[in-house]
């Protein structure tokens, strides 16, 4: 499963490529490493050089090369990254637009919504459309290709209870605890209780539950689950439980709760980072890819999906525990005798890993349409693999 594009020039700027040229807003360190590769037991184990470059600090002068390599060669999530830097930098839209716009219309849910969110950027690209109806096309393509902050936007601008519902519930299925708290406030609006309660326990909604169980003459018990967040650690619950205390004249128990919550406020918390700052590990390996790839393939084949991306962050000399969830990385592998480069993100998903199982790299050897290197890059729109050539 893969499609032959365009030849392209590797040490183009990427501005030939796309329309814009690059300039880069993150620093990075680099540093060499020695690892082993992957292979299946019955290939010689291996060890080559590594160069991975580790995010440091944002900075508006400099681009990982790594990114702008893999941009070049048509990555969704790269080109991406790329249009975000430029509209960091500013004050020229145009430059960001058009890595945007290639890296959404390859199927890239977060580069559909920055345009959704930053509208400007696309004035001038088509006149029939005005600033808001670009916006609602780009957030709603967005929602649909899987962006969860889309399907939020969208359910916050929804029309009518059902479409918010509708949203709100896709989100919630690709992992937005945080709406589970909104989608059980508009089922308790709707007099749908019971439903309310479920998504009310479910998101930790301490405050509506417990209004919604005093509403029912269930006070002992909005008491009790409120009792048993706060000794779990919960500040909210605290907050909610002095509320309820004080009311019933209860100021000992009250002023006791207020301290609690307090207290537990002053724990390390952890806050959302703008994905306009986001950054990602990155790392170039040189090897055989048959192998690499034979490795890969057995572990889809057990339907081991997760322990294939664990293969690729080992690539990034990351090896998290089961609890951590490592940030995206890219993955640049090179086989200098087939004269194929791999991009492979670490968070591909499990259909981009099946169609790279499948890949026979054979065939592909021998219809090579170019004399140079080629460079194989997964295509989210079309769900295949795409290959592009280079001198």
């Amino acid at each position: 499963m893969f499609e032959f594009l365009g030849e392209c020039d590797a040490t183009a700027s990427p501005g030939r490529l796309c329309g814009c040229a690059v300039t880069a807003s993150v620093d990075r360190c680099h540093r060499s490493l020695m690892i082993s590769t992957f292979a299946p037991s019955k290939f010689e184990r291996q060890t080559d050089r590594l160069t991975c470059s580790y995010a440091e600090s944002p900075r508006e002068d400099r681009m990982d090369p790594n990114i702008e390599f893999a941009a070049q060669a048509g990555d969704p999530a790269a080109m991406r990254m790329l249009g975000q830097a430029k509209l960091r930098e500013g004050p020229d839209p145009e430059l960001a637009r058009d890595w945007l716009l290639a890296a959404a219309e390859a199927g890239d849910p977060d580069a559909m919504y920055d345009l959704a969110k930053t509208p400007h950027v696309l004035r001038g690209a088509d006149g029939s459309k005005g600033r808001a109806e670009l916006a609602t096309y780009w957030l709603r393509r967005a929602a649909e290709a899987g962006s969860v902050a889309a399907m939020t936007s969208m359910a916050e601008g929804a029309t009518s209870a059902d479409e918010r519902e509708f949203w709100l519930r896709r989100a919630i299925e690709c992992g937005a605890w945080w709406a589970m708290c909104d989608l059980g406030e508009l089922l308790e609006a709707e007099g749908r209780e019971a439903e309310a309660e479920h998504w009310y326990r479910a998101g930790n909604a301490h405050r509506s539950l417990a209004d919604l169980l005093i509403s029912q003459g269930r006070e002992k018990e909005a008491e009790r689950c409120l009792t048993s967040a706060a000794e779990a650690g919960s500040w909210e619950a605290a907050d909610v439980l002095a509320e309820i205390y004080a009311r019933m004249g209860w100021r000992g128990e009250a002023s006791w709760w207020r301290k609690e919550s307090a207290r537990m406020r002053t724990r390390p918390q952890y806050c959302m980072v703008s994905r306009f700052s986001e950054v990602a590990l990155t790392a170039v390996v040189t090897t055989a890819l048959v192998p690499f790839l034979q490795a890969l393939t057995s572990k889809v084949a057990e339907d081991a999906y997760g322990q294939a991306r664990q293969m690729v962050l080992r690539l990034l000399c990351r090896n998290p525990r089961n609890d951590e969830v490592a940030e995206p990385g890219l993955a640049i592998v090179q086989d200098p005798d087939k004269g194929i480069t791999l991009f492979l993100w670490s968070n591909a998903s499990d259909e981009a890993l099946r169609a790279l199982s499948s890949l026979d790299l054979g065939e592909l050897t021998l219809r090579r349409p170019y004399q140079g290197q080629i460079h194989l890059v997964w295509h989210p729109a079309s769900g295949t693999w795409r290959i592009r050539g280079s001198q």
